[in-house]
């Protein structure tokens, strides 16, 4: 077969895979795999029209079109591979401002090549010096594909400049440029043959460059090769030498079984070659691919140092540390994942720097949930590279603030941290100071030591968010604990101001009550109507400030805890009924019934009867004022056996239950607290037993205090507060017959 018919049936094949690889991984770079597939169809059609041209099939062209066919190939070519470097290193679009001259310029010599423009067939010149039409069309031809190479080399030269972290690409890229010029010039020469297999060459090269996001570095491409072509030799080496020494040691076995030959050459081979073959590979590694560096001891020794550890600071000092002196960095941070959220239900992630030792802080990050980095490091929790980021258009959507920020880090690869599907962190590493890129096992160590991070890190920050929230259980506390003193004081002042108050008002008020009781014995203020009521009504509010005085006075030695028993014994039954009979006035001008009933054979109590007057008393007055008019108050009672845990010698239950608006259970305890007020204070009438009449709030509080200095115990019991259906309350009180040293405990008896 022909050289030319050979190379072409090549390059067809070539340029078919090359064209569908760039279609399969079109997704990385979309543009520029179309502008590569293009790239190699037309390139596979010059092969074709090569052929063809050298077999003679291509005579219908007009002669001089066939002579230029391979300079016009080289020159479409090479405008597309300057719109393929224009569209993977300057811009995505706009190739139409270098396509429609370059078109144009194609098409001008395509129409002077077929004649359509009238030019003579040669140009003289002075001194004797002519130049034909089709020399100077193809001139013509190989100046504009000089132009476009040019104009390539310079894209690619200028973005090796301006991006440096794209060393690598470039580099690739710019030995396909060489290969291609150099295929280009073999062409040109009339050596079609090996032209053809370096175009071939260069485009497949440039395919790859493009469609593959992380590209080896010439130096580790070149040391692997050469391990390779050493270790080949070596075993060439061995085993031609272990040949030679089993032909020689049965070269007089003329006798000899050739399987058993073949036996003992087989083990000469496994048994001598293998040790050396092992000990060539590990010498190759560690001499010429640079691999005396222990990935796995160094991830041991990670994984031990990070065992138990709590500290935060700490755990980014060790990760940041792994990894930077194994990839020999100087720059590298650890930085926490939060997940925020904002409006609409939309979220955001902060990515925040740990400090660690001798790393410069930086601020943090914000990140939309949409952003294809966060999505990617969300969704894959694979690294990601800063060339990757830039180069690929998918990232192009990322908004202006997150590109500032990764370029202000300043780090050329990012590890994310995952812990249980979710996204917690981040290794972020600078370049490597000898300046290679990270490759495909760079990047799976980085994984595999975000993944041994994963753990320490969730544990440090479950650590951290305890500690936080420990602090803020003790600022919470201290504010309580200042907040109490605050109440303390108040409560004090509150009751220091009662004791003050009652005893300067007792003094006028005595005065204001004795003053007024002598006016009204005087005979002739007596015979004026006029100032008899008035007078009545002066005796009136006094002996009302004198109750209410009396009462802030019984106030004040509760609070004091200076309240003085007496203990006697004491019916309960007389003490009731008298009051009972001495309110039935009150309850009558509000039409309400007031009875006592089952109080006849209850036994007598030790105590302190004036005290128990007054606890019955405001009860009783309670019911009558929020009681509305034709109600019904009970003053009922049982005796108690005695209880050895309890009442070790009995007592006695007292309820005193009214038909009334009730009481709401959320303030069934606030209501014997002192100026407790149900309802608003505006809406109260005025008067002593008025329907939700006002007073100062002290009754209920000074009868649980009168009550819990007898050990006894008060409270309430009400469906709930309404007006309108009016489901009433019973207060309810326990007390011993004979004191006691322990109270009695809440509630612990049924409503009679």
């Amino acid at each position: 077969m022909d050289a030319l018919i050979f190379t072409s049936t090549i390059q067809v094949v070539g340029y078919a895979l090359g064209g569908f690889w760039a279609v399969l991984h079109r997704r990385n770079r979309p543009h520029p795999a179309r502008l590569a597939f293009f790239y190699c169809l037309l390139a596979l059609a010059s092969a074709l029209l090569s052929a063809l041209r050298h077999a003679g099939r291509l005579t219908f062209l007009l002669p001089d079109f066939q002579t230029h066919l391979p300079i016009y190939a080289s020159y479409c070519l090479a405008l597309i591979f300057l719109l393929l470097s224009r569209a993977l290193f300057v811009a995505p679009h706009g190739e139409w401002r270098w396509a429609l001259p370059s078109i144009a310029w194609g098409g001008l010599l395509l129409a002077l090549d077929a004649a359509l423009i009238p030019l003579p067939e040669m140009f003289f010149f002075r001194g004797g010096w002519t130049l034909p039409r089709t020399t100077m069309v193809a001139w013509l031809l190989i100046a504009g594909w000089a132009i476009l190479s040019a104009a390539a080399a310079i894209v690619t030269f200028q973005t090796l400049r301006r991006a440096a972290r794209h060393t690598i690409l470039i580099s690739y890229w710019a030995l396909a440029l060489w290969l291609m010029v150099l295929a280009d010039g073999l062409y040109f020469i009339g050596q079609a043959a090996a032209g053809g297999l370096l175009r071939l060459l260069g485009a497949l090269l440039a395919v790859y460059a493009l469609s593959s996001l992380r590209l080896p570095s010439f130096e580790h491409t070149l040391r692997r090769f050469s391990a390779y072509i050493i270790s080949t030799l070596f075993r060439i080496f061995l085993y031609t030498l272990t040949l030679t020494v089993a032909l020689w040691v049965f070269r007089n076995w003329q006798r000899a079984n050739l399987l058993w030959i073949s036996l003992a050459i087989a083990i000469l081979l496994a048994t001598l070659t293998t040790p050396l073959l092992d000990w060539l590979q590990k010498w190759s590694r560690r001499s010429i691919l640079g691999g005396g560096q222990d990935a796995a001891g160094m991830l041991r020794q990670y994984s031990q140092n990070i065992t138990n550890l709590l500290d935060l600071e700490r755990l980014a000092t060790l990760a940041v540390d792994a990894a930077s002196d194994f990839f020999e960095v100087k720059r590298g941070y650890l930085l926490l994942v939060d997940k925020e959220k904002e409006v609409q239900d939309t979220f955001q992630y902060l990515l925040r720097p740990v400090r660690s030792t001798n790393k410069p802080n930086v601020d943090e990050g914000v990140f939309s949930e949409e952003s294809p980095f966060v999505v990617y490091l969300q969704r894959v929790c694979r690294p990601i590279t800063q060339a990757e980021i830039e180069l690929q258009p998918h990232y192009q959507r990322m908004a202006e603030g997150e590109r500032a920020w990764l370029e202000k880090l300043g780090c050329e690869v990012y590890a994310p941290i995952c812990a249980k599907g979710e996204w917690i962190g981040l290794l972020a590493l600078g370049a490597k100071s000898s300046g290679a890129p990270y490759n495909s096992k760079d990047l799976n160590l980085l994984s595999t030591l975000a993944d041994q991070t994963a753990v320490a890190l969730e544990n440090t920050r479950l650590v951290e968010g305890l500690m936080r929230l420990n602090n803020d259980f003790r600022r919470a506390y201290a504010a309580l604990d200042q907040a109490n003193r605050h109440l303390e004081r108040l409560d004090k002042t509150k009751s220091d101001f009662i004791s003050i108050a009652s005893h300067e008002l007792r003094t006028p008020l005595t005065l204001i009550n004795g003053a007024s009781q002598m006016l009204l014995d005087d005979p002739s203020l007596q015979e004026n109507p006029y100032y008899t009521q008035l007078l009545q009504k002066i005796k009136i509010g006094g002996e009302r400030l004198h109750e209410i005085v009396e009462t802030m006075l019984d106030m004040a030695k509760i609070d004091q805890r200076a309240l003085e028993l007496e203990p006697q014994p004491v019916s309960l039954h007389h003490l009731i009924q008298g009051l009972v009979h001495e309110m039935e006035k009150e309850a009558a001008e509000r039409s309400q019934s007031l009875e006592a009933k089952d109080l006849e054979h209850l036994p007598l109590v030790m105590a302190d009867m004036p005290g128990l007057r007054k606890v019955f008393f405001h009860l009783i007055a309670n019911a009558i004022k929020f009681t509305p008019d034709g109600g019904k108050i009970t003053v009922s009672g049982r005796p108690i056996e005695p209880n050895v845990s309890d009442l070790p010698h009995g007592g006695v239950a007292i309820v005193v239950s009214d038909t009334g608006i009730g009481i709401d259970p959320r303030f069934h305890e606030h209501i014997f607290d002192k100026f407790y007020q149900t309802g608003e204070l505006a809406l109260h009438s005025s008067g002593k037993t008025k329907f939700k009449g006002g007073g100062p709030g002290l009754g209920l509080a000074i009868a649980r205090g009168i009550v819990e200095a007898h050990h006894g115990r008060i409270w309430v019991e009400s469906a709930g507060y309404d007006e309108e259906q009016c489901p009433g309350s019973q207060f309810h009180v326990v007390l011993p017959l004979r004191p006691t040293d322990r109270p009695v405990p809440p509630r612990p008896f049924s409503n009679p």
